[in-house]
């Protein structure tokens, strides 16, 4: 042990005393330090960032698009609504993120919203089923009370606060 320590002293001085000058500088963003170890907001990071922690540019796409359609994600289970992604690949994306920026949800219009739009919204292939079905035979969903007969006060409780009509 003591020869190495030895050993290890003779190298370092000779670095630090030989003629010639070398210079290193380490520049250390807050961003930088520990960058794998820490999880982007799924929210705010960027197209670049997600790309550089690993994340697949189809699922980096993904998420930036359900990003732009909802507004955001208010908890990461919502990873289980965008197409292509189930509970497995939810599971290995929730160790890169994680949720700091709260958001607000984007209004949805339940008369103009496709299968794709209300899935990114939450709702199940039932009730999506019944929207369609009811917007077919009565062109139009008009109030919360239609609705909630549609969905059940539970659910349209859920959702009435991010539903427009118009």
């Amino acid at each position: 042990m003591k020869k190495i320590f030895f050993l290890f002293l003779i190298i370092l001085s000779t670095l630090c005393f030989s003629k010639e000058e070398s210079e290193f500088k380490v520049i250390l963003s807050p961003n930088m330090k520990n960058e794998k170890n820490l999880k982007l907001d799924i929210n705010s990071a960027s197209k670049e960032e997600m790309l550089r922690r690993g994340i697949a540019l189809s699922y980096t796409n993904k998420i930036i698009d359900y990003r732009n359609l909802t507004g955001g994600f208010l908890n990461l289970e919502e990873l289980t609504r965008i197409s292509g992604m189930g509970e497995k690949t939810k599971i290995k994306l929730e160790k890169s993120f994680i949720i700091n920026k709260k958001i607000i949800k984007k209004k949805l219009n339940i008369n103009r919203s496709n299968k794709i739009i209300l899935k990114a919204y939450g709702f199940n292939l039932k009730e999506i089923k019944n929207i369609e079905k009811y917007i077919k035979k009565n062109k139009r969903i008009k109030n919360n009370i239609e609705l909630m007969e549609i969905l059940g006060k539970g659910r349209y409780n859920k959702y009435k606060n991010l539903i427009n009509y118009d």
